[in-house]
């Protein structure tokens, strides 16, 4: 990138002129003349007058105790202090994990003649490779082929919907 010297000439006064004037407001200018007038302080909430009392003259027994707290029990107060207009806090309650599948569950499949991988429950899997019991015996171009802990082979196609005309 090249800079003109125009340019930077303008950049140079430009930086001589703030320091100049910051220099001035700073330093050189004259103090601003005071407030004519000035409106007495007045207290927001009228007060009660203050008693000059002794503080070692309270008996400690006549101050009376906090009152109870019970800690587990919800606030209560209507609206959360941390929400912000008309926002509201869903309370996320604790989803119950599907019930497990007697087979698994193929949902993509990389074939090609170097590689022959496929995504199944959630983890990316190769021939001879287990999961969840099953074994991968082969990966086809619609359908991995597993071997079940009883001995069986089972093809499971991509997405669990078989292509017309094969069985099981």
């Amino acid at each position: 990138m090249k800079i003109r010297q125009v340019h930077l000439r303008i950049a140079l006064v430009a930086l001589g002129a703030a320091v100049l004037y910051n220099v001035w407001y700073f330093v050189l200018r004259p103090a601003p003349a005071p407030a004519s007038r000035v409106a007495p302080q007045q207290a927001l909430i009228a007060a009660p007058p203050v008693q000059a009392e002794n503080p070692a003259a309270v008996d400690p027994v006549s101050i009376p105790a906090a009152p109870a707290i019970d800690v587990l029990a919800p606030p209560s107060w209507r609206r959360d202090p941390f929400l912000f207009g008309d926002e509201t806090r869903a309370v996320r309650t604790p989803v119950a994990p599907p019930p497990a599948t007697s087979e698994p569950v193929v949902t993509s499949i990389l074939f090609s003649s170097a590689r022959r991988l496929a995504m199944v429950g959630g983890r990316i899997v190769g021939i001879g490779e287990s999961i969840d019991g099953y074994t991968v015996t082969d990966i086809e171009h619609g359908a991995v082929v597993f071997t079940a802990p009883s001995g069986g082979r089972v093809r499971v196609f991509v997405h669990g919907a078989p292509s017309e005309g094969v069985a099981r």
